[in-house]
């Protein structure tokens, strides 16, 4: 029975269109180049909510089993060996398999081995999992990306973090950023908001510049392009694919997110509204961290005959599920208070609503404020996006008015109620009514431009009133501010920004009435930034490369970068007086390269760029020619070759210097071997040193002095004669017996 070989390799792409995995499956034979591709959706998963919320879910317990069949079509299988995908283990993830557990970087495979295999050959793993949300409580001010994460800064084919429109738009994107998960959070609410979710193109893996111009895909598109950006900026991140529970379907779905190293690994899940940052609930189920879109799962086999290979799924309902064993929701947070400036509005009057937030942990959410129905309220741009990190308040303020055509001989109630998946729901009530008590005033800000730590003063202007027992507010994204109203006339509040860029602060009575002020913040000074690299690099080795920083504030985040070509390497620093960064860098192309330093800081950004040579270190050799003196000593001539640009260049013999002139040297040695030595420095200044042996011996064809011509030269007039001679007698020999053989074959009869 002839056995034929067959590999068999699935590339994994998990999407949330029809809420499956799907696997791309070549078969290559040793006979005949057949390709056939079979799409395989690798989990059918159900399960009831039961009420559940699943981004509050803070821990599960989960039953995992992947089954299915590999079938020889047209013949038998003899052999099997499987790698197969399985939940890894993790700080937030404890997987315990039924078959032994391979380690390949972050990713957990099961092997699995068959001698003599069944057809179809049915096979099944059992995992039982237990995941924990992860929360990211603490990031260093100050980390520097180490060669573990610097991979992850590089671009593919796929992910083209290197193309100048994908930098651009990060670099936009990210602008006035006082840190890198302000950076993150950016990114990832610019792909959730930009990107439109199209189910038809699930599986098709686009490329990232395919995905900036189409602004479409499913969560592989969603991912692939937040980890363009963040590399084309120097943030490392990664892919992961695995599974999550959408409460939308009442099921599970394959799907992708990212994760993004930042002082530490962060979840980003850009994917479905609202984005989670540096959260990530415990209904996510993590199988493979990847570069791009690489797999560990394949079948290797023997078949009889011509067969291929089929590799699915016996019973889509049994093929593998994902049971919910137990899950524990974490509460919502209250802690936050949400204030109207007024009560009581009249009809056309506006005034405003906001929410003081504190948090923990580093987190993006969003607020949405609704209005009570039936068109009483209406509410400016109700739904906000906030970056919370640990120990900062934020204030989130919005500007409502009643809505025109309402009848005014009524009383309005309408009850504004908070809405989010993290914060729990809180209502404040405003009236609208005809008698509401009102006031007059207007406001400005002294200066419409201002540098990071001055002072802002806004001056608002109150007119005559009736009564004035009211309240003014001012809130920023950082301050809420109030003062009692006693009287008409000026009042004034000092506001320090500490966001660079477009600032924005609201103005408020409790008497109704609200108006937004703007006004432009920039960096301070800005910050003095000097680049020390050096101008030759030896190649494939260490060269550090220094920046030096200079500010006159204090604990100022400051992200340096420094990029040659597709490598990037970033550190973040609190910047105090004057600092220098130190990179350590490894060039692996000689040739003249750019290294472009980027410093960002706030609205600041400056990029140094430094021309660096890179050379070898030369290859040296040498050819010798030996010269027999006839005195019992040789003459020996080196030639030598890869020397010219080296400097300081030193040749010793036998430990003796020797006179190296235009790349060759003369010596007079005795027959024997010899050690010699070259000591130089390369164009760089690095010294090195190059060792050789000397074969000296005397060579009768080499050194030829006037005794030995004379020899040669008698011995050639004697015998080159004679060898003519016998050489022409035995050419004609031969010529008269084929002369004779001829005629003898003439003379026969026919």
């Amino acid at each position: 029975m002839r056995r034929k070989r067959v590999w068999l390799s699935r590339a994994l792409e998990l999407f949330s269109a029809d809420f499956s995995i799907n696997l791309n499956t070549a078969i290559q034979t040793k006979f005949m180049a057949n390709k056939t591709s079979i799409l395989l959706a690798i989990l059918f998963l159900t399960i009831s909510s039961n009420g559940m919320t699943p981004r509050l879910v803070e821990e599960s317990s989960l039953s995992v089993v992947q089954q299915g069949y590999v079938r020889a079509v047209g013949g038998e299988l003899t052999y099997l060996n499987m790698n197969l995908s399985v939940p890894s283990n993790t700080a937030y993830q404890t997987s315990v398999t039924d078959k032994p557990v391979t380690k390949i970087d972050d990713n957990s495979i099961v092997n699995i081995v068959s001698n003599n295999p069944g057809n179809p050959f049915r096979y099944k793993v059992t995992s039982s999992v237990s995941l924990k949300a992860r929360h990211t409580s603490y990031l260093p001010e100050t980390y520097q990306i180490g060669y573990g994460q610097m991979l992850y800064t590089q671009p593919t084919a796929r992910i083209q973090s290197n193309d100048a429109e994908i930098s651009r738009l990060a670099r936009s994107i990210t602008a006035n950023s006082s840190d890198d998960f302000e950076r993150v959070s950016k990114l990832a609410l610019w792909v959730n908001k930009q990107l439109t979710y199209d189910a038809s193109l699930a599986g098709s893996l686009k490329d990232a510049k395919w995905i900036l111009q189409n602004r479409k895909g499913v969560c592989s598109e969603y991912s692939t392009l937040f980890v363009a950006l963040a590399r084309s900026i120097g943030i490392p991140a990664r892919i992961v694919n695995g599974v999550a529970y959408d409460n939308t379907k009442d099921e599970w779905a394959g799907h992708s997110w990212a994760e993004a190293y930042i002082g530490a690994w962060i979840p980003v899940d850009s994917t479905w509204g609202p984005p989670e940052v540096g959260y990530l609930d415990a209904m996510h189920l993590e199988i493979l961290k990847v570069f791009d879109n690489e797999t560990f799962e394949n079948v290797f086999t023997y078949t009889s005959q011509n067969a291929h290979l089929d590799w699915s799924r016996p019973d889509p309902q049994n093929l593998a599920e994902i049971t919910l064993l137990s899950f524990k929701e974490g509460e919502k947070n209250a802690n936050y208070d949400l204030q109207g400036a007024a009560g009581s509005i009249g009809f056309g009057v506006k005034t405003m609503i906001f929410a003081v937030i504190s948090s923990d942990e580093y987190r993006l959410v969003t607020l949405n404020l609704s209005p009570c129905i039936g068109n009483i309220i209406n509410v400016e741009d109700g739904e906000k996006d906030v970056i919370l990190k640990p120990y900062e308040n934020r204030v989130v303020s919005w500007v409502i008015q009643p809505t025109s055509g309402l009848a005014r001989n009524y009383e309005y109630t309408c009850p504004l109620v908070i809405n989010s998946e993290y914060f729990s729901a809180k209502e404040f009530d405003v009236k609208v009514s005809s008698d509401a008590e009102t006031i007059s005033f207007n406001g400005f800000a002294e200066k419409p431009q201002l540098q990071l730590g001055e002072n802002q003063t806004l001056y608002v202007d109150v007119g005559v009133a009736r009564i004035y027992s009211g309240t003014l507010y001012l809130t920023s994204d950082d301050s809420f501010l109030s003062k009692p109203i006693t009287r008409s006339g000026r009042y004034s509040f000092q506001l320090q920004p500490k966001r660079v860029g477009l600032n924005k602060v609201y103005l408020a009575t409790s008497l109704g009435g609200a108006k937004e002020l703007a006004f432009q913040v920039s960096e301070s000074g800005g910050i003095g930034v000097d680049v020390n690299a050096p101008s030759l690099a030896l190649l494939n080795s260490e060269n550090k490369v220094y920046v030096n920083l200079a500010s006159n504030e204090t604990g100022k985040n400051v992200r340096i970068t420094a990029s040659i070509g597709a490598y990037k390497e970033a550190k973040q620093i609190s910047l105090t007086g004057n600092q220098t960064v130190e990179f350590s860098i490894k060039f692996n192309d000689s040739e003249v390269q750019n290294i472009t330093i980027a410093v960002e800081s706030g609205g600041f950004m400056r990029e140094v760029l430094e021309p660096i040579t890179v050379y070898r270190v030369p290859t040296i050799s040498f050819t010798n020619k030996i010269s027999d003196l006839g005195n019992g000593s040789l003459r020996v001539d080196l030639i030598f070759s890869g020397i010219r640009d080296v400097r300081d260049a030193v040749l010793t013999v036998d430990e003796k210097k020797a006179s190296l002139v235009n790349e060759a040297a003369s010596l007079v040695l005795a027959p024997g071997m010899h050690s010699l030595r070259l000591d130089y420095s390369d164009i760089g200044g690095a010294k090195h040193s190059y060792t050789a042996d000397i074969n000296a011996q005397a060579n009768p064809y080499i050194g030829i002095n006037e005794s030995t011509i004379e020899k040669y030269v008698s011995y050639a007039v004697t015998y080159i004669p004679l060898v003519l001679y016998f050489g022409s007698v035995c050419v004609l020999a031969v010529a008269v017996l084929v002369l004779k053989g001829i005629e003898k074959n003439e003379k026969k009869p026919q």
